[in-house]
């Protein structure tokens, strides 16, 4: 039990590394890039048993994430992909007893990188990739306090930002694009991740789907889960976030203000990362099941572009 606890407490800080939905590689001799800040923040917790309970000591946790990625089509059908990602957490604590102390802490680090590879094997009837993906653990541990902690409390027990371990990871992918009266698109992806350093291993899954109303405006929404893999690792930890919000692409917007006619543009350019684009994306998320983990809010903001 106090095992668990005490993971509780770290999970307040551990932000689940965002899915990028994506059977589609990038063009050949293209670049894709893509820059995600995410802001969180909670005052419930998943416990052992998947309930939903408040934080102990009416704690509050909030947390930053600034994420960069890359993406270059070596061929049409092969993309290799990297990215870094910054995290700032803190978590504070209002109700505790007057002998504790105070307990408030921040920590920011740059916590991981990761490269990989995606190879695309059809692309009719759908579209079908394998993606392989390496995770670096580079920190967890920048430990910045607004309020000094108690002695009962070393920097040793504060909360990290990650569970510090690497990771490998391999996920099949799929999509299709409806260009139809409202056309549509949707994507399924599975894997299996890795790791080291006692956490355990992990299944990842992914699902979403979008319609374009017009042409510059795609409405997306997705399920994001990861399940672990149970006693492979002494952090056992689930969850399941839904996001949804609009990708506006600014070069259509661009180009439909100078006048010129996008109407004959295929809707697939906009999703298989094929030609130039300069897209902005807004998300609202929600941990709505989990186990051992805070059960997050979130607000993202997306910049990426392709040439």
């Amino acid at each position: 039990m106090k095992k668990i606890i005490v993971f509780l407490v770290i999970s307040c800080f551990i932000l689940p590394n965002l899915a990028f939905a994506g059977a589609w590689t990038v063009g050949r001799g293209n670049i894709w890039l893509e820059q995600t800040a995410k802001y969180s923040w909670a005052k419930w917790d998943y416990d052992e048993n998947r309930h939903m309970r408040r934080k102990g000591n009416n704690a509050r946790s909030w947390g930053w994430s600034h994420t960069s990625k890359a993406e270059y089509g070596l061929l049409d059908w092969l993309t290799i992909l990297g990215g870094v990602e910054y995290k700032l957490g803190r978590y504070t604590e209002y109700d505790r007893p007057v002998p504790w102390g105070d307990y408030d802490v921040s920590n920011n680090a740059f916590t991981s990188a990761e490269c990989g590879v995606r190879i695309r094997h059809l692309k009719e009837p759908v579209v079908l990739s394998t993606q392989i993906k390496g995770y670096l653990y580079l920190d967890g541990k920048g430990y910045r306090d607004p309020i000094p902690a108690s002695p009962s409390h070393p920097s040793a027990d504060r909360p990290p930002l990650t569970d510090g371990s690497n990771a490998l990871e391999i996920r099949s992918m799929v999509g299709k694009i409806f260009d139809e009266q409202i056309p549509f698109y949707y994507g399924f992806e599975a894997g299996y991740r890795f790791r080291n350093k006692h956490a355990c291993n992990e299944v990842p899954l992914f699902a979403e789907m979008g319609v374009w109303p017009v042409r510059w405006l795609l409405i997306k929404s997705e399920i994001d889960v990861v399940l672990c893999h149970d006693g492979t690792g002494d952090f056992e930890k689930d969850y399941a976030i839904w996001r949804a919000g609009p990708i506006i692409y600014l070069l259509d917007i661009y180009h439909m203000l100078k006048g010129i006619d996008i109407s004959s543009k295929e809707y697939k350019d906009n999703i298989t990362k094929k030609g130039r684009s300069i897209n902005v994306e807004f998300q609202y998320g929600w941990t709505f099941w989990g186990r051992n983990t805070s059960a997050d809010r979130e607000l993202i903001v997306k910049v990426s572009t392709e040439f």
